[in-house]
């Protein structure tokens, strides 16, 4: 079926910034595990220890802030100023107590470091960097919420400024806090989270500001109201939210437990696998971009009814996720060797990482389509049924196909990787497949009622 050119374009126009955002997030990860890593290897595996820990805690208030943006979407396509103002109230509310409780958890955590089987060194190094970026869990989902509130109404470059504008400023302050520049104390690994508190701190209080200064977007401000609080609304938010929250957790668990698996197969394994992991985490924030942009579109035609452009935004963004994601991996196939010897000068590390790539190679535009299809899924609020999907597809398919190819068929890292493929072609399947039967649901629902 042919698909005027505009749906691309707006595809393109509303996703570039999120992608731009994204990845500018992946890229101040590996500037700060560069830096960090100039002090020597006790600090970098203390950075990563405790940021492996943090980011798979707050990833869960990530999820259900993203459940306001289908919300918001719907509202706003039918101009109701009010509903949107209810339901960006009542998500500040929710996500501020989600963010605390997060907060109070990575707290309780804290003792049972040393119990993971991490060296003494390692633990000691990170309390400092963990304290300080734990606290930063508070601002940082409050700026999720800003943001997946704007993003509803379809206005993604905001956030993209921000966040660009604090990531640049998280690499400044890394400097100082650091390594002690400008008079500033030697602080090493803790200076990194002190950093990342400062940047995360001023993201929320930019974007409020950003908007109660805009004669455009400030009227929101003006439905706030206590008597607006809605336990109805929350759970309306928990209900979209929390199922998004348990897709992102699924699929970081089994990246984690494949992770797990590689350092069975050695050191020489593990680093291939990091290299690999680092690259294909910034095509995948990429797509996700794509994938943003059809949850603000569908939810934008389902809200207005309109069926028939619902449809071709979805088939548009995953056409778009296709053709991103086919060129990453003919560059993988074609200079899987030559990227991984940026990262390392071991020839036996970039020789895994060159076979590794090949494998990313065929997997590539199947990571493309199951986050699309899931963006258009969140864009009529259907999650409940593919949050069960992701859980059959990352932990019953990925992780035992895994196991098989890579330890009891002794295919080693390629054949870890290989079952992390199995699990993403079945996820992509469903969800496409989910989203074409909710479409046609949607559809005689309509037709039925008239």
């Amino acid at each position: 079926m042919r698909i005027n050119s505009l749906y691309y374009k707006q595809n393109i126009n509303i996703a570039f910034p999120i992608m731009l955002s994204l990845a500018g997030q992946a890229i101040v990860q590996m500037a700060d595990n560069i830096m960090v890593g100039q002090l020597g290897a006790p600090e970098l595996a203390a950075v990563s220890l405790a940021g492996a820990i943090i980011m798979n805690t707050m990833v869960v208030g990530m999820g259900i802030a993203t459940g306001l943006t289908p919300l918001v979407g719907q509202a706003h396509a039918l101009d109701d100023k009010e509903r949107i103002a209810g339901f960006f109230q009542n998500s500040l509310l929710l996500n501020t107590t989600v963010s605390l409780v997060l907060t109070l958890f990575l707290f309780m955590l804290m003792p049972y470091l040393s119990m993971m089987g991490q060296p003494a060194e390692v633990v000691e190094l990170c309390k400092g960097y963990y304290i300080l970026t734990s606290f930063s869990v508070i601002p940082f989902i409050l700026f999720m919420t800003f943001k997946q509130y704007m993003e509803g109404i379809g206005n993604t470059k905001v956030a993209m400024v921000i966040t660009i504008s604090c990531n640049l400023m998280n690499i400044f302050l890394n400097y100082i806090f650091i390594y002690g520049k400008f008079g500033a104390p030697f602080l090493g690994v803790a200076g990194a989270g002190l950093a990342t508190l400062i940047s995360r701190l001023m993201m929320p209080i930019a974007f409020f500001l950003y908007i109660h200064r805009s004669p455009i977007y400030s009227p929101v401000f003006r439905f706030f109201q206590f008597s607006n609080t809605s336990r109805r609304k929350i759970k309306q938010l928990l209900q979209v939210g929390y199922p998004i929250a348990g897709q992102m957790v699924v699929e970081f668990l089994s990246l984690s437990l494949i992770t797990v698996m590689m350092g069975w197969l050695g050191t020489i394994a593990l680093a291939a696998n990091q290299i690999v992991m680092s690259m294909i985490s910034l095509t995948f924030m990429i797509s996700s971009g794509i994938a943003g942009a059809s949850t603000i579109l569908v939810s934008h035609e389902f809200g207005r009814g309109n069926i028939g452009k619902m449809r071709r935004y979805a088939h548009a963004s995953l056409r778009l996720a296709v053709i991103f994601m086919a060129g990453a991996a003919v560059i993988y196939a074609l200079f899987g060797a030559p990227i991984a010897s940026i990262f390392t000068p071991d020839p036996d590390v970039i020789k895994v990482a060159r076979n590794l790539f090949f494998v990313v190679a065929l997997f590539e535009i199947f990571d493309g389509l199951q986050v699309t299809a899931l963006g258009a899924l969140r864009g009529i609020t259907d999650v409940q049924r593919p949050m069960i999907y992701a859980l059959v597809s990352y932990l019953f398919v990925a992780v035992p196909l895994a196991y098989i190819a890579g330890i009891l068929l002794d295919f080693g890292a390629p054949g870890l990787l290989s079952g992390f493929c199995g699990g993403l072609m079945f996820a992509a399947t469903l969800f496409i497949r989910r989203f074409n039967k909710s479409v046609r649901n949607i559809h005689l629902r309509r037709v039925t009622s008239l």
